[in-house]
């Protein structure tokens, strides 16, 4: 038995598809077949289950936690080992989720970059709650999401706040309030009331999604359910269709800063600030305090630091 091996076992034990799982190390589908089968005859067992389709036996169910251990361990030490001979070669695995991950890496990576251009970057595009049990058991070094994270062994470090805003088509700004539009408008613009929006069409994002349970919590703290004409997973996508004056949504500051958004009478959406406890976001640095943290790791961490102190202290809505 060799790493090799078990990375082949690891691989065709996420896919249950040779097929996919041998285009994931590129070799040919009878090889990666003939390895599973050598692997089997060595450990006297049989790991998968060939029909209806592919699956894991119990005991593959147990030996994948065991692979999973043994390939981490390596990952480890091997990192390790680079920086005892001061190599400046490495690779980090960056956790975080789509959205945030356009907003948050456009400021960390170049100027990581520049300084560990032979540092392999991988990022790992999920939601919360996999990217949590992905780091959790060191499948990625790094993970940018929100506070607290109470898993066991994990570390986090503050790097950012992120209020929540109000999205609000200016037409219904108008059907709302009417000849007060103008004096709620400037009234909104310093911290918004949702209670007056309660019958107005919601766009939100799906159930699970950390920033839906936050407004999820801040409506019903107001008691208010709210008439949601459509969710969706991507956030960009609600806030495409707001702007288009399908309906109201919830869009996170840090998003707003990077679109430089246009504030003048044309513009067709008005942002107003939930200045609530509940809505604001507490984004954080996690990684394992019970694995091996590379060098390059803990270089990220101090560059998107760096950059997060810097660029906190210049936000545009202050």
């Amino acid at each position: 038995m060799n790493f090799l091996a078990l990375e082949y076992f690891i691989t065709v034990a996420e896919e249950l598809n040779i097929t996919k799982a041998a285009e994931r190390h590129f070799i040919s589908q009878q090889s990666l077949s003939n390895q599973i089968i050598k692997l089997e005859k060595e450990l006297g067992i049989q790991l998968f289950e060939r029909s209806p389709s592919l699956s894991l036996t119990y005991a593959g169910t147990r030996f994948l936690r065991a692979a999973n251990k043994i390939i981490d361990e390596k990952r480890q030490i091997l990192r390790e080992i680079d920086d005892i001979n001061n190599n400046c070669r490495g690779e980090i695995k960056i956790g975080v989720s789509h959205t945030r991950g356009s907003a948050l890496l456009p400021e960390v990576l170049p100027l990581y970059n520049q300084k560990h251009p032979l540092v392999e970057i991988t990022l790992v595009e999920a939601n919360s709650e996999t990217l949590e049990h992905q780091l959790q058991h060191g499948m990625i070094d790094i993970m940018i999401g929100f506070a607290p994270i109470t898993l066991e062994g994990i570390e986090t470090i503050p790097l950012m706040t992120d209020r929540l805003f109000l999205v609000v088509p200016r037409k219904f700004m108008s059907q709302v309030f009417g000849e007060k539009t103008d004096f709620m408008r400037g009234k909104f613009s310093e911290s918004a009331d949702i209670a007056p929006f309660k019958d107005c069409p919601f766009l939100l994002l799906k159930k699970r999604n950390r920033v839906r349970s936050l407004i999820d919590l801040y409506l019903k703290s107001k008691n208010i359910q709210p008439q949601i004409l459509l969710e969706t997973e991507n956030v960009e996508t609600a806030f495409a269709l707001s702007v288009k004056g399908m309906g109201i949504t919830v869009y996170p500051e840090m998003f707003l800063n990077s679109l430089h958004v246009n504030f003048s009478e044309d513009s067709q959406v008005d942002f107003f600030p939930l200045n609530n406890a509940s809505t604001v976001c507490n984004i954080c640095l996690a990684y394992s305090g019970t694995r091996y943290l590379s060098k390059a790791a803990q270089d990220f961490i101090k560059t998107a630091q760096q950059v997060y102190v810097e660029k906190s202290q210049n936000m545009l809505f202050v």
